[in-house]
């Protein structure tokens, strides 16, 4: 059976005006049979209904076609400039401050995305912002949550788990007071807690710090981290030595010489003068020897004593001379206890930064904040010592000082136990989003009834 052909009744219109050579191209009309076109020719054009609007229909046409192209073309050019401006932000700014500027306008976020249409395929921005389906859900959550009441801005009853109001107003004012602002922010939340002023992890202390930007005056340069060095198991067993240098704001430089416990992080002795002297840096670790080990220079059954229950004692150094000469040899070659000196990154292959810890401390958090004069110099560096050592509890501590974990050794590395507290948690946010509530409805009435 043979096939026929069904043409377009534009087609068949142009035949019957005549119009089929200057419209149509010969590629195309070759192929149409003549018995065809010859019955189209004979037709005529007013039998096709609305054919006198054929030619303003073409023209329309072609119009709203030149009109969609153009804006599909602005449109286009408009999303790769937009692409374009991204990856230049990104590359001025940092991918890292990119994400915290989007987490900190995270209801603009959510409110733009929301107005997206329906059509409009949101996995794209998605990447845009850093976000997957989970993120912005979560993200979306909070945003339908806020509260004006809540010092974070979110709701205590529709996100009960959060901390508590007093909780947050406890983290705020430890942050703030004075005598915690050459903390850290680990350091200031052990004490809340052991003060039992907060019940949330450090993690969690981290985090509504952030919220309430109370950590950024505690931000400073971290360099790379170091690899781990060496852990001692009991106290006394590893020490560093090592001197540092300080200038004063009247311009007198001081020698800083300390001892310091691998596993306990205490200070166990300390010395400052103006000179480079091996005399005094053999002082303060004769001292550290005699307060540790409670021995005296003579006693045959005291030495005998000590090297049972001390069989040996590590001493990690660096390599200059201020610990590596005659008088401290001496020293160590007539003493009591068994010291094995090793010069850090020579004789082992671990540096000596347990030692320089507490130097930066001092001087990036305690130091920093104040000027310290050649006559104050004495009493500023006794204070960071004391405070170090018995109240500042150690971030590897959790909870606890330097000396508390040098006289209990079984205490380090006990966590708080915080599953009581999140419970109480709950039952007191919904109180508090009611009290929040009425108070504000309080306010709004009084406003009502000055105007």
């Amino acid at each position: 059976m043979a096939k026929y052909n069904s043409y377009h009744s534009q087609v068949k219109i142009c035949y019957s005006l005549g119009l089929e050579e200057q419209l149509l191209p010969k590629t195309f009309t070759k192929d149409i049979p003549r018995s065809t076109y010859f019955q189209w020719r004979q037709t005529p054009s007013d039998k096709y209904l609305g054919s006198e609007f054929a030619h303003k229909i073409d023209g329309d046409l072609e119009n709203i076609k030149l009109i969609l192209d153009e804006k599909l073309r602005l449109l286009t050019s408009a999303y790769f400039s937009l692409c374009r401006l991204y990856i230049v932000l990104i590359n001025f700014i940092g991918r890292n401050k990119m994400k915290m500027f989007i987490k900190q306008n995270r209801d603009l976020v959510v409110h733009l995305m929301e107005r997206l249409p329906d059509f409009v395929d949101k996995s794209i921005f998605y990447k845009f912002f850093f976000l997957n389906a989970i993120s912005y859900g979560q993200m979306k959550a909070f945003y339908q949550a806020g509260c004006k009441n809540s010092p974070i801005g979110i709701c205590f009853q529709r996100k009960p788990n959060q901390v508590s109001y007093k909780e947050l107003l406890e983290l705020k004012k430890m942050l703030l007071r004075k005598k915690y602002l050459s903390w850290s922010s680990s350091a200031v939340w052990a004490k809340a807690v052991r003060l039992g002023k907060v019940s949330m992890s450090r993690t969690t202390w981290y985090h509504y710090a952030r919220m309430l930007k109370l950590n950024v005056t505690r931000k400073n340069y971290k360099a790379k981290r170091k690899e781990v060095s060496v852990r001692a198991t009991r106290p006394n067993e590893i020490w560093h030595m090592d001197v540092s240098q300080y200038i004063t704001a009247d311009n007198v430089k001081f020698y800083i010489y300390t001892v310091v416990d691998n596993f306990s992080r205490k200070i166990l002795a300390y010395d400052y003068s103006k000179k480079l002297s091996a005399a005094i840096r053999v002082k303060s670790l004769r001292r550290a020897t005699e307060e540790q080990f409670e021995m005296s220079l003579s006693g045959s059954n005291k030495v005998k004593e000590i090297s049972e229950k001390y069989p040996s004692l590590n001493l990690i150094v660096d390599g200059g001379s201020e610990n590596n000469n005659k008088t401290v040899h001496d020293f160590i070659k007539d003493c009591q206890v068994n010291i094995d000196k090793k010069i850090a990154l020579k004789d082992v292959t671990f540096s000596n930064n347990m030692v320089e810890n507490p130097f930066k401390t001092m001087k990036s958090k305690y130091f920093r904040s104040k000027e310290i004069f050649e006559r104050t110099f004495a009493q500023e560096l006794h204070h960071f010592v004391q405070d170090f050592n018995s109240e500042r509890p150690h971030y590897a501590h959790e909870l606890y000082t330097p000396d508390e974990v040098h006289l209990n050794p079984e205490i380090k590395g006990t966590r708080p136990y915080l599953a009581e507290a999140r419970q109480k948690r709950l039952e007191t946010n919904r109180i508090t989003a009611v009290r929040l509530l009425k108070q504000s409805r309080k306010c709004y009435l009084q406003a009502m009834a000055d105007c």
